[in-house]
């Protein structure tokens, strides 16, 4: 047992080939010091030499099931280690945002992983290869053979450069589609030598190929949305251009016609109200006009604000004023406080919301239901509320209602193309500010604006009075 113990330490220690040269040498030793005769060589008795045999045998046999054991668990290690590099890759790459960061990723993964340098190069428009456009890390090769690295995409095969030593270059494919090649220059390591190690670098390979091809088709999917997007769009603005302008210009045509083939058989008031009507329709076909080219401008962010220190009982005012005659002899009622502080906005815009907001009032209530228009002090902001007296919006619809091109009722019953609210979310948005529609008890819809309070401009009374 004691012959047996040293050659398993001896095989653990040192391997397989100096377990069996120990178990050889114990031979000669056994005979000379254990096996009678005494310091001799010669064994006369058979039994020795038979557990001579056997302990040759077993000590073999152990050391070769312990170099299987010993390989196994460096296999197994090594697979781990795999793995784990595969993991921390595709953990990686799911963050990847465009090819440029892939590319980045990959290299710096292969640098760790294979201890060598590498550079992915992808197609133009033209499927012509081009390196990346991000700046190059430390662990980015350099100086590819452009010429076979293309060679290599169209043919869509493995290729090794005779002039660089090590460097190689691997088509990048997924679905039949090409996404680019990977140059890869080993130093330390042969990749063809080990099967083990090919089968990780094609599984690296088929990981980075994977994540291109996602991207492209995350790009894809997201031109397609924002094309089918653009498309209702324009068929909605179109929809709703073709009703609103038809209307007024409908009515414009029919008094011009009127005036022109009878002029003399109308008297001077009948004159007068058939330029009104016409005066009416071009106002309409130039507000409506207006508020689409607005909604163009503030949509693409040309918003530029225009501020300056203003009290909103004057923009209220100024709005009042503006809709006078569509108002007519419906009762507005006023709630704002003396003591609001001025706020840092632009003015016109800021009138431009209580404008579309009162027009809505007026559009979407009954005829003389008052309209109610408030303003709040809060610890941050300043609280201003349009509220009507009508039927409030649908359950539901709070949020709808402020998409470009949407109304609550169909196009037949209301003139507008539905960029009002759009239009004054933007503004608002622009200031800081938020704006949303709620249903109040015992009254209609109330839109509720929220703006935020700037520190004003210290005054000094003294010098105002001197001057």
């Amino acid at each position: 047992m004691t012959y047996l113990l040293g050659i398993f330490l001896l095989a653990s220690r040192y391997g397989r080939g100096a377990s069996i040269t120990a178990s050889l040498l114990s031979i000669p030793v056994f005979a000379f010091f254990f096996g009678p005769p005494i310091f001799s060589f010669a064994i006369s008795d058979l039994e020795n030499i038979v557990g001579l045999v056997v302990m040759i045998v077993v000590a073999n046999v152990t050391s070769n099931l312990l170099e299987k054991a010993r390989l196994q668990a460096e296999i197994a290690r090594q697979r781990e280690n795999r793995a784990g590099a595969l993991y921390r890759l595709s953990r990686d790459l799911s963050d990847a945002k465009n090819s440029q960061s892939v590319a980045s990723i990959a290299v710096q993964h292969i640098h760790d992983d294979f201890a060598a340098i590498s550079i992915l190069l992808f197609p133009d428009a033209d499927n012509h290869l081009h390196y990346p456009c991000a700046e190059p890390l430390r662990q980015s090769l350099r100086g590819v053979n452009l010429a076979a690295a293309q060679r290599v995409f169209e043919r869509r095969t493995i290729e090794h450069d005779n002039d660089l030593n090590g460097l190689m270059y691997f088509p990048l494919e997924h679905s039949q589609t090409m996404l680019g090649v990977l140059a890869i220059q080993f130093v330390a390591i042969s990749v063809s030598s080990d099967p083990e190690l090919t089968i990780f670098l094609d599984t690296f390979r088929n990981l980075i190929a994977q994540t291109l091809e996602r991207l492209r088709l995350t790009e894809q999917a997201s031109n397609a949305r924002l094309s089918a997007q653009t498309e209702s769009l324009r068929n909605e603005l179109l929809s709703a251009i073709s009703h609103d302008l038809r209307t007024p210009l409908t009515r414009i045509i029919g008094a011009s016609t009127a005036l022109i083939e009878s002029n003399t058989d109308f008297s001077a008031e009948e004159k007068l109200d058939y330029n009104k009507v016409i005066l009416d329709e071009a106002q309409r076909m130039s507000d409506l006009t207006s508020k689409i080219l607005d909604m163009a401008r503030l949509s693409t962010g040309e918003i530029i604000l225009h501020q300056e220190w203003n009290t909103i009982e004057e923009i209220v005012g100024s709005a009042l004023n503006r809709l006078e005659k569509n108002l007519g002899i419906r009762p507005v009622r006023t709630l704002l406080p003396d003591n609001l502080p001025l706020l840092w906005i632009d003015a016109v815009l800021i009138e431009q919301v209580l404008t579309n907001l009162i027009e809505n009032a007026i559009k979407y209530t009954p005829a003389g239901s008052p309209i109610d228009i408030s303003a709040e002090l809060l610890p941050a902001s300043l609280k201003i509320t349009v509220s009507d007296y009508g039927f409030g919006i649908a359950k539901g619809m709070e949020e709808k209602i402020f998409d470009k091109f949407y109304r609550l009722e169909s196009e037949t019953q209301q003139n507008g193309v539905g960029v009002g609210l759009t239009l004054c979310r933007t503004i608002i948005q622009a200031h800081g500010g938020t704006i949303h529609a709620a249903n109040c008890p015992e009254k209609g819809a109330s839109f509720i604006i929220l703006l935020p309070l700037h520190e004003p401009p210290q005054i000094n009374w003294h010098e105002e009075l001197g001057s």
